[in-house]
């Protein structure tokens, strides 16, 4: 009688269950990532967006509580 090679019964299924698993959940990190990317650098591009001038985005910074008042009032000066 011969025996094969590996694990056999459950332990061989528990295996190779737990390689499934291990591959799609690479699979899944890998696609996150990829949107995750897309997501910050068309974000980031959005950021500036036309006809927007800078004293608005100064508002909206301070709005955002992006920068301190004094900071808001020295930014105003130098741009007007």
């Amino acid at each position: 009688m011969m025996m094969g090679y590996g694990y056999g019964g459950v332990l061989g299924w528990l295996g190779m269950g737990l390689g499934v698993v291990i591959h799609l959940a690479f699979a899944a990190l890998v696609i996150l990532s990829v949107i995750w990317l897309f997501k910050t650098v068309f974000r980031s591009a959005q950021a500036i967006q036309p006809g927007i001038d800078a004293v608005q985005i100064v508002k909206q910074r301070y709005a955002k509580g992006e920068i301190s008042e004094e900071e808001y009032h020295r930014l105003l000066n130098q741009l007007q």
